[in-house]
């Protein structure tokens, strides 16, 4: 109740400046990030915990259009943020993880008639084996042309952390071909990649991120917080925009949100140890002085334990041993401009070895 307590207060501290925020000029402010949105399913019959109805899909982009919100490629738009160059302040990016059929019957078609773009990652072998559910490759084809760019989710969508009794040797070089045949087969059905890759499931660790990093690959987890200049390139954050996080009242905090400004490279890898749960990690920020605390809160437990070493970096860790499976730390700090939040999320993944 307490961690809810807060986060609610977070609600409503940033819909008191959301005004002023939603009422700027795209045109004529800037921002030096990048805030994604991530969907599953679009539909009613769908599984609640993956899936946004059409009614609330709908509220998200009247939301996103009355407010001047610009949505722009993703891959442009990061390329520019690697580059250093500006973004509009409200620049917002949308992707889709599997391809669902239904897709077709509203999400992309409201995104046509706005000529909003959008990325959307795929699972080749998922959709050769089940077709009945999945965006066929004419249909992908069709929307590339709309302005959507297909990228890559793995072939089946398996699990890229858990190698299961596997020789570990082996499990990575199935998780290798798995990306490069599916990088394969988006240039041989479509024409064209743009080298994205959303990790199954969010979950990523080291070997991976460095291996991608050296094919040139940009990934993404499903993990919180937005994008800067400074973020890691291989495990790039998004916000999840269905299920429970589908409530436009919190999405308005997201919108609004830059990311942590520390050296993302630097994070500890997301495998937990045994000898280490909970975990901590030290966060440097790259700020002159921070404004306000650092509030993290974490999945399923009260807020976190924040010590300050110095003025601007700070020791975090969970009050409770981690459960197996997945798990989060969610840190915000106010920034400089009122209403505006910075934030981090740290993906803990707790399995056998």
């Amino acid at each position: 109740m307490r961690t809810l307590g807060k986060i609610l207060l977070l609600v409503l501290l940033c819909t008191l400046e959301f005004t002023r925020f939603a009422n700027a000029d795209p045109q004529k402010s800037e921002r030096s990030g990048l805030v994604i949105l991530q969907y599953h399913h679009v539909a009613d019959n769908t599984p609640a915990v993956t899936s946004i109805k059409p009614a609330e899909f709908q509220q998200h982009l009247q939301f996103l259009q009355e407010n001047n919100f610009v949505i722009v490629n993703l891959a442009d738009a990061l390329e520019k943020i690697r580059q250093g160059q500006p973004l509009p302040a409200k620049a917002v990016a949308l992707t889709f993880d599997d391809g669902y059929l239904n897709l077709e019957d509203y999400a992309l078609p409201e995104l046509a008639k706005r000529n909003w773009p959008a990325t959307i990652f795929v699972n080749p072998g998922l959709l050769q084996q089940h077709e009945q559910h999945y965006l066929s490759w004419s249909q992908l084809k069709a929307w590339q042309k709309k302005g959507m760019t297909i990228a890559n989710h793995g072939w089946l969508h398996d699990y890229w952390v858990r190698p299961a009794g596997m020789d570990l040797a082996d499990w990575k070089k199935r998780i290798k071909q798995s990306i490069l045949q599916t990088e394969k087969t988006l240039k041989s059905e479509l024409g064209h990649s743009s080298k994205l890759v959303a990790y199954p499931y969010g979950e990523y660790d080291t070997w991976l991120q460095q291996w991608l990093t050296q094919h040139d690959f940009i990934a993404f987890g499903q993990q919180s917080g937005a994008i800067a200049q400074y973020s890691d390139f291989s495990a790039l954050p998004r916000f999840p925009a269905s299920g429970v996080y589908a409530d436009l009242a919190t999405l308005k905090v997201k919108l609004m949100s830059e990311a942590l400004p520390i050296d993302y490279t630097q994070l500890p890898s997301p495998l937990l140890a045994t000898s280490n749960n909970p975990p901590e990690i030290q966060l440097k920020l790259n700020l002159p002085k921070a404004v306000g605390g650092l509030n993290c809160f974490v999945s399923g437990q009260p807020s976190a334990k924040v010590s300050k070493i110095t003025e601007n970096s700070f020791r975090v860790v969970a009050s409770e041993n981690l459960p197996q499976g997945r798990s989060r730390y969610n840190c915000t700090l106010q920034s400089e401009k009122a209403g505006v939040f910075y934030w981090l999320s740290q993906l803990w993944l707790n399995y056998p070895s």
